[in-house]
């Protein structure tokens, strides 16, 4: 994301009122929650796939899943941290 996006997302944030600033950042904690616990299920999956065989197409699936999954529970982090950071 570029500085000019993350400076419009800023100016918008603040000229929120403080009700509408905290609702997003619940809305924002519920998915990092959400997140979280998919998060564990697919690596109870990849366990359990992995022991069946390693170099199957639905492990390697899985993983990419897993890892794509991370970078968003950390994009997602990071901006809760900006946003408490403001509150």
């Amino acid at each position: 994301m570029g500085i000019k996006m993350l400076l419009k997302n800023l100016d918008e944030f603040f000229d929120q009122s403080k009700k509408k600033q905290k609702k997003k950042a619940e809305k924002l904690s519920k998915i990092i929650e959400s997140l979280e616990e998919k998060k564990s299920e697919l690596k109870e999956n990849i366990k359990t796939e992995s022991k069946k065989c390693k170099k199957s197409k639905e492990t390697y699936n899985l993983c990419k899943e897993f890892k794509a999954l991370s970078k968003m529970l950390k994009k997602a982090k990071k901006q809760e941290a900006i946003i408490n950071d403001k509150l």
